[in-house]
């Protein structure tokens, strides 16, 4: 897992990622969190499975999709998501590759992953990414959007992770910062139908 002093600059970032567009990920339940009805739970791993309702009406449902489609669901807080791709801010699709950057107890890391897949009907909105070499875990992770009869949005993640390295020793701490994450994606997502979405 790549350590930063100080936060890197994107191209740093890109450097680290540029190797890893076709890298095998890091884990070998691919696909694990699109499955229905959901399998076991690989061991080793934990799951976390939560979610809120984001409002209802065409406008939330397109303010939410248009903010989940380019990653603007991540804690402005204490991270940030830098792309591969030339067109950092354009909509997700299979292959995108990109890094959390993440900043936590006095310095920086970043953690490469890759969509494998975009779940997209006239009612669901989302995609599925899995960890790359240099992340601090092994695992996936689920973003996903759903609208019911009544036009009511829900926001739902899902996601099985393994600490590896270094993040095995800091396992209580990494855990805190997962929390962390669990709280604040909801609270970013509320904002991006709401008009309060952080600056980026």
């Amino acid at each position: 897992m790549p350590f930063f002093a100080r936060a890197p600059r994107d191209e740093r970032v890109r450097q680290l990622l540029r190797g890893l567009r076709d890298a095998a990920f890091t884990y070998d339940d691919v696909g694990w969190t699109l499955r229905d009805p959901r399998p076991p739970v690989p061991d080793g791993y934990t799951l976390d499975d939560y979610g809120t309702e984001l409002g209802a009406g065409a406008d939330v449902w397109a303010q939410a999709k248009a903010a989940l489609s380019r990653i603007h669901n991540y804690p402005a807080s204490f991270t940030r998501i830098v792309r591969l791709d030339d067109d950092d801010d354009g909509p997700v699709s299979p292959g995108t590759v990109f890094a959390t950057v993440a900043r936590h107890f006095g310095f920086w890391s970043a953690h490469p992953c890759r969509v494998h897949a975009v779940i997209e009907t006239t009612d669901r909105y989302g995609f599925a990414f899995g960890a790359l070499p240099g992340h601090a875990e092994a695992g996936e992770e689920r973003f996903l959007l759903s609208r019911d009869a009544h036009g009511r949005v829900a926001y739902d993640v899902l996601a099985i992770s393994r600490p590896l390295g270094l993040a095995r020793l800091g396992a209580p701490l990494a855990r805190r910062l997962q929390r962390r994450f669990q709280r604040e994606t909801l609270t970013e997502m509320r904002a991006s139908v709401d008009g309060r979405q952080p600056a980026r």
